[in-house]
C-alpha cells in the first residue's frame, strides 16, 4: 500500500511539473541546391533552388518566388558544345504534385554512353560547377510480377533478372513509371546499389514502388504502398551511374531513412558539384515495359 501512495504521489509530482515548451528553431544557413543530370537519348535537365527551412510554408508562391531560382545561367558542355539550358515551367506537373515543376533544359546535343559532360551555374552572385559522366549501359534480362499471399493477388512486386558486367564496377538506380498513373519516373524503394556482393553474376531483384514524398503519413495507410496493381502498365528503368553519382544517392537515401532519429549516427551527404548542395550525375538508362495481368 505505501509502494502504491508512493507511486501516485510520484506521478502527481511529475505531472505539475509539466511545462509547455515554445521553441525558436533557428533559420538554416541560405544555401543553393542543384540536382542535374544528363540521360542517353535525352536533353540535360538542371534544377536550382534555395534550401528552406523545415516548417516553411509549401504553396505556389513560396515555389516561385522564394524556393526556385527562375533568373540563373546554366550551361552543360559536352566538350564540344556549350548548351545554355532555357527555363521552364510544367504547368502538368504542378497540377498533378508532380516534380518537378520548374527547371532548365538544354535543346543542343543529348546525352551518349561514355559522353563526358561539364556543369557551370551563375545564380544569385554564386558560381556553381560539376563534372559527370554516362557509363555503360546495362539492361534487364527479364521482368516479371508477382502478387503477395493476402492480397487477393490483386497486389504484388516486380521481379528483375540483371546480368552484372564482371569486367567492371558497376553502379545502379532504378525508376518505375505506372502509366496512367504516374507523370514522371519515381525511383523505387532502396533504388541504389552496386555490385559488390554479385560481381559478373546473374541475380534477382524485387522492386518496391517508390513514392515521392515519404513525409505524407496516409501514404503509410494505402493498401497499395509500395506495390503494384494487377491491370498496371509499368515501365521500368535500370540506369548505370558512376561512383560519386552513387555516393551522393546512397548518402542521400540513408539520411531520409533515418528520418532525423536520434539513435544512428548522422549521415554526411555526399554532394558532387561545387558552389552549392547537390549532384550533377550522368545516367545510362534501358527501359523495359511489364504489363500485369
Amino acid at each position: 500500500m505505501k509502494k502504491f501512495l508512493f507511486i501516485i504521489i510520484a506521478l502527481s509530482f511529475f505531472a505539475s511539473c509539466e511545462k509547455e515548451l515554445d521553441i525558436d528553431l533557428p533559420q538554416p544557413d541560405a544555401k543553393l541546391v542543384v540536382e542535374g543530370w544528363i540521360e542517353n537519348g535525352e536533353y540535360p535537365v538542371v534544377i536550382v533552388t534555395r534550401n528552406s527551412s523545415y516548417f516553411a510554408p509549401i504553396d505556389t508562391n513560396f515555389l516561385m518566388d522564394s524556393l526556385f531560382i527562375t533568373d540563373a545561367l546554366v550551361i552543360v558542355s559536352d566538350g564540344f558544345v556549350n548548351d545554355t539550358l532555357q527555363p521552364q515551367f510544367d504547368f502538368d506537373a504542378y497540377l498533378k504534385g508532380a516534380w518537378p515543376i520548374f527547371y532548365y533544359k538544354g535543346s543542343k546535343f543529348k546525352g551518349v554512353e561514355h559522353g563526358q559532360y561539364s556543369l557551370y551555374i551563375e545564380a544569385v552572385g554564386e558560381v556553381i560547377t560539376g563534372n559527370t559522366d554516362i557509363p555503360t549501359l546495362v539492361g534487364f534480362d527479364s521482368l516479371w510480377w508477382e502478387a503477395e499471399s493476402g492480397t487477393g493477388d490483386s497486389l504484388g512486386y516486380i521481379h528483375a533478372m540483371i546480368t552484372d558486367n564482371g569486367n567492371e564496377k558497376n553502379y545502379y538506380r532504378i525508376f518505375s513509371k505506372r502509366l496512367g498513373r504516374d507523370y514522371n519516373f519515381i525511383p523505387v524503394m532502396e533504388s541504389i546499389y552496386d555490385d559488390l556482393y554479385f560481381n559478373g553474376l546473374t541475380f534477382e531483384y524485387e522492386i518496391t514502388r517508390g513514392e515521392l514524398n515519404y513525409e505524407d503519413e496516409e501514404l503509410f495507410e494505402d493498401p497499395e504502398f509500395g506495390s503494384y496493381k494487377r491491370g498496371d502498365s509499368v515501365i521500368v528503368k535500370l540506369s548505370t551511374i558512376n561512383k560519386a553519382h552513387y555516393d551522393f544517392w546512397r548518402t542521400l537515401e540513408e539520411d531520409v531513412m533515418a528520418g532525423g532519429n536520434p539513435f544512428t549516427n548522422p549521415v554526411t551527404i555526399r554532394h558532387t558539384v561545387e558552389g552549392a548542395l547537390g549532384v550533377f550525375g550522368g545516367y545510362g538508362s534501358i527501359c523495359d515495359t511489364i504489363v500485369i495481368q
